[in-house]
């Protein structure tokens, strides 16, 4: 057992470090020099990779190393948790020879094989190199804010406006009170009177992390000279009333541990960072401040100081994932997920569906034990492709438990899936998303497109209205409308009477859209599937037998107050203002080709 003495507040507290778990070395002032060339070959930028940090914290998260010949192995632990992995440090080339023995360190320890604090790259070299062997999450509240080192010296630029005129104010209103320096040993009995006094100001109930942090300042002050670390102070009236302290995180980037102003003077946090920065050589392009630990105040001071990026972190830990078929007991499961994740569905949609549609052997889940994680549904499709019906598949009800998202679960499901029968034999997958661009890297392109108008509707007002709109019709007619709508059209979707009868109408009822069919000398000869808003009037879809009846059909649609959108195919000729919209992605697996002309489709589940 060893002990370390530090003073705070006139108080002695004494750490006891008592290894149970049998790794070799607490991480201590003494010997962190053993770990730092490890740490400096794997490069992996974020702020927990970097011994000043783990020092500086080792009274509350305890860190413990073994060195090999090519890598390192830490572990840290906090008070009333078990141990957790940080990533092996090395270079890639060892990261596998590294990852095995941290799992037999595991075992021998009776640590959990978990692995945290893990960048994005890592992440991914994770799962490429052990697939489905590792549950992993996003760490949201852990992310690195990095900025540009300039941009906060200069304070130059339309972003920077705020912050330089909180600085000008600064200088104007404290010129020749105020002076910076580099933090040195004689500053440390004013650095430590100015926390007891900024304690003051908080509550009690963060007493226990600001202590920590206060004993951690403490430890560097007191090997000061021995550290790599640095930072500045500005003195107002002779007293100091901000200081910083920090260290090289890569040869490119400088980290703040620690920067505290006195809030009553305007423009000083933003003046001690700036004086800090204006002190750095030119090869320091980046500044990492940390995480904001999942606290609103904290994200939006760092939000608003302009990060050009965040360092995403995650965890893991070893636990096989499992791809394969839902069945009866998944059900509800999915269900669950299906309508936590669509923010658009509404209880009776969802039941409908799941009651009508939903089949165990279209979905496909990846788990984790007992645990969803991530979901699709594959359902078959027909579609009309150069005169002939075409077999393909419509990936629906694509979903991720939030924990989980942006960790590559939907893509690894994805790419497992469309290997196995019948969807490889396939020679189109098609696919609807809320963000088109997130699978554009499993291979799917956005192929199906349409036209979203806001109509003049001074242009179609006529003398004198031909046809009618009603909510009275056929089944047939709609088939007949939409099979003339679509007769020089390709790829869209078949239809018969038992799509518009258990689809096509049911769906229309629980959104509250309206059918009207428009008529002519009594002939059903076209129709308008209609949402209406507050404001506006959203024609979801259309089809009609000629031109003319659709020019007619428009004029009914100029008569109302309110203004009128709707959305058509690319190649319909509409007066008034045109978007073009992604209707539909596509992954082609073999030939042939989709047409690039007269392609439509408007399927929306």
């Amino acid at each position: 057992m060893s002990k370390f003495l530090v003073f705070y507040d006139n108080r002695a507290i004494i750490y006891h470090s008592n290894n149970k778990r049998g790794f070799k070395k607490k991480l201590t002032i003494e010997n962190w020099k053993e770990l730092q060339p490890y740490i400096a070959l794997a490069d992996y930028h974020e702020y927990n990779s970097n011994a000043m940090t783990l020092l500086m914290w080792s009274n509350r998260y305890e860190a413990y190393f073994e060195t090999y010949e090519h890598f390192a192995l830490v572990y840290t632990k906090m008070p009333h948790h078990e141990p957790v992995w940080l990533m092996p440090y090395c270079a890639l080339p060892y990261r596998k020879e590294a990852l095995e023995m941290l799992a037999k360190r595991s075992e021998q320890l009776h640590i959990a094989f978990e692995v945290h604090s893990m960048t994005k790259e890592f992440k991914d070299w994770l799962i490429k190199e052990y697939p489905q062997a590792f549950l992993i999450w996003d760490c949201y509240n852990a992310r690195d804010y990095v900025y540009d080192r300039m941009q906060q010296q200069t304070l130059s630029g339309k972003k920077m406006q705020k912050r330089r005129n909180h600085f000008h104010a600064f200088e104007k209103l404290y010129e020749g009170r105020y002076y910076y320096k580099p933090l040195a040993r004689e500053d440390i009995p004013h650095v430590m009177a100015f926390l007891k006094r900024w304690k003051e100001t908080k509550k009690e109930e963060e007493y226990e992390t600001i202590d920590a942090e206060i004993i951690g300042i403490e430890l560097l002050f007191q090997y000061w000279e021995q550290l790599p670390v640095e930072g500045g102070c500005i003195y107002i009236d002779n007293q100091l009333e901000a200081f910083s302290i920090t260290s090289r995180l890569a040869e490119d980037m400088v980290q703040i541990h620690v920067e505290k102003a006195n809030r009553a003077y305007r423009g000083l946090y933003i003046a001690i960072l700036k004086c800090y920065l204006e002190t750095l050589p030119d090869t320091i392009r980046y500044l990492n401040r940390e995480d904001d630990m999942g606290l609103p105040e904290l994200r939006k001071a760092k939000s608003d100081m302009q990060p050009i990026y965040k360092i995403q972190k995650f965890g893991s830990c070893h636990q096989a994932l499992k791809i394969h078929q839902a069945d009866a007991h998944w059900k509800d499961a999915v269900m669950q997920l299906w309508e936590t994740s669509f923010a658009d569905e509404t209880k009776a949609s969802s039941q409908y569906y799941f009651t009508h549609f939903y089949h165990e052997e279209d979905t496909w889940l990846l788990t984790s034990q007992q645990e969803l994680i991530s979901m699709l549904q594959l359902r078959p499709m027909d579609i009309s492709l150069y005169g002939k019906k075409e077999r393909v598949y419509f990936v629906v009800g694509v979903a991720t438990q939030k924990a989980y998202e942006g960790c590559g679960y939907m893509k690894q499901l994805l790419h497992s899936v469309l290997q196995k029968e019948p969807y490889a034999s396939a020679n189109f997958i098609l696919l609807q998303a809320y963000e088109w661009e997130i699978y554009k890297s499993s291979g799917f392109v956005e192929t199906y497109m349409c036209k979203r108008w806001k109509l003049d509707k001074q242009a179609y007002l006529q003398d004198e209205e031909k046809g009618k709109l009603t909510t009275q019709f056929t089944i047939s007619a709609l088939v007949d409308i939409y099979q003339t709508y679509t007769k020089d059209k390709e790829g869209y979707r078949i239809r018969d009477k038992d799509y518009f009868i258990q689809q096509f109408l049911p769906y229309a009822d629980l959104w509250q859209q309206t059918l009207y069919v428009y008529e002519e000398d009594q002939q059903p000869c076209g129709y308008l599937l209609i949402e209406e808003h507050e404001q506006d009037v959203e024609v979801i879809e259309c089809a009609y037998t000629t031109p003319k009846v659709f020019t007619n059909m428009l004029s009914h649609l100029a008569q109302t107050t309110k203004k009128v959108y709707l959305r058509t195919s690319v190649e319909e000729d509409v007066i008034g203002k045109g978007k073009l919209m992604t209707v539909m992605m596509v992954k082609q697996l073999h030939k042939p080709s989709l047409p690039l002309e007269h392609l439509y489709i408007n399927e929306t589940i």
